[in-house]
């Protein structure tokens, strides 16, 4: 059982701690654990419980109406609002649904949570809007040590099922189309952003070589010599890698030199990459979007 103080819960539901003690206080929604030495915590049903009234919260019903709701009556208006499809669905519920799901091992609830993503936005908008934010969140979660990995993985690998499916859904492009080669440099291994972008590049018309993580740098000049693709695009998702990751960019540079190498990774990342004339970084999901004519 994982075991949260109230900064967890303010961190991973974005409500502040002095709330939760009001609530806590005047409407009874949270009960505190004790450890043997008196200090407080809370487990994984008191996370998922209040992740579900912010979920109601952001559909718009008061918390003094929450508080006189049982646990199944609280249940199954959650259950309700999941139901329903098109703008009404805000993303933090969508977001708090899919975490939920990943801490209760639950696919019936995250196939709720995704397919009523997808009817409020296209799947590339619920991307930016449900699943990245949401896996930042399991990533704290995680880092902090307040969640097993395996419901990351659990998650994580739902979410490429769907991406995987609705790229076999997509028509062939023209054989006159630019072609993406599309990889993660060795030792990379969070490949779901560069899932997306295959989506993504493919919806539009391009041609995508897709190979996946962890590709070493001679396997990559291999098929590159084969395919001569118009574009590259990587990721760099690891912290604190800059000198492995500037190594490897200055070894791409001596073997690849004209086409334009896309690097996606954060602000943080890029302010410590030493590139080439042909690197170019893409700071945001958005960017990437203008890029690609999306």
């Amino acid at each position: 059982m994982s075991k949260y103080k109230i900064s967890d819960l303010e961190k991973f539901s974005g409500v502040k701690a002095h709330t939760i003690r009001i609530w806590e206080q005047r409407y009874k929604i949270l009960s505190p654990l004790r450890t043997e030495t008196n200090i407080r915590y809370y487990d994984d049903a008191q996370l998922r419980k209040l992740l579900n009234i912010v979920s109601l919260m952001s559909a718009g019903v008061k918390i003094s109406a929450i508080s006189k709701l049982s646990e199944e009556d609280l249940n199954a208006k959650i259950g309700s609002l999941a139901n329903i499809g098109g703008d009404g669905i805000k993303e933090e519920m969508l977001i708090n649904q899919m975490i939920n799901a990943a801490l209760s091992y639950d696919e019936a609830l995250f196939e709720k949570a995704f397919s009523n993503s997808i009817l409020s936005f296209r799947l590339m908008d619920a991307y930016q809007k449900v699943f990245y934010p949401m896996l930042i969140k399991i990533g704290l979660l995680w880092l902090s040590k307040d969640i097993n990995p395996a419901q990351e993985h659990f998650v994580t690998s739902l979410v490429k099922q769907k991406i995987f499916s609705a790229i076999d859904g997509l028509n062939p492009p023209s054989k006159e189309s630019e072609t993406w080669l599309l990889f993660l440099p060795a030792g990379e291994e969070h490949d779901l952003g560069l899932l997306i972008a295959n989506y993504g590049l493919r919806v539009n018309g391009k041609k995508v070589i897709y190979l996946g993580a962890n590709v070493p740098l001679e396997n990559l000049d291999i098929i590159a010599k084969q395919v001569k693709p118009t574009h590259y695009l990587t990721f760099s998702v690891r912290s604190n890698q800059h000198s492995s990751i500037n190594k490897y960019l200055a070894s791409m540079n001596k073997e690849f030199k004209n086409p334009p190498i896309h690097i996606c990774c954060s602000n943080n990342t890029a302010d410590n990459l030493e590139l080439s004339s042909n690197q170019k970084i893409i700071p945001s999901f958005q960017e990437f979007l203008n890029l690609i004519g999306a």
